[in-house]
């Protein structure tokens, strides 16, 4: 699993090795908030959509606080709820 943290306000933090159609969890204070897959992405990796099980797609952008994870294989069945 790929985990990318974003950091304090003034670094750089982008999540650039994020696929289209990856699986991936994101998690706030280490509760998993949101899960799904890739629909699409900036080409700097600052933002991110996500689109859910139920078909719902959200935007997350680095700063919003979210620690982002690329599912294994293992854990990608888990990304559609």
């Amino acid at each position: 699993m790929t985990l990318q943290q974003n950091r304090p306000a003034g670094s750089t933090a982008h999540w650039d090795d994020v696929e289209i159609g990856d699986a991936v969890h994101l998690r706030r204070n280490g509760r998993l908030e949101h899960a799904g897959r890739v629909d699409d992405r900036t080409a700097n990796g600052a933002v991110v959509w996500v689109v859910s099980g139920h078909g719902h797609r959200q935007l997350f952008h680095v700063d919003d606080g979210f620690e982002l994870a690329v599912a294994g294989p293992e854990e990608a069945g888990h990304a559609a709820h």
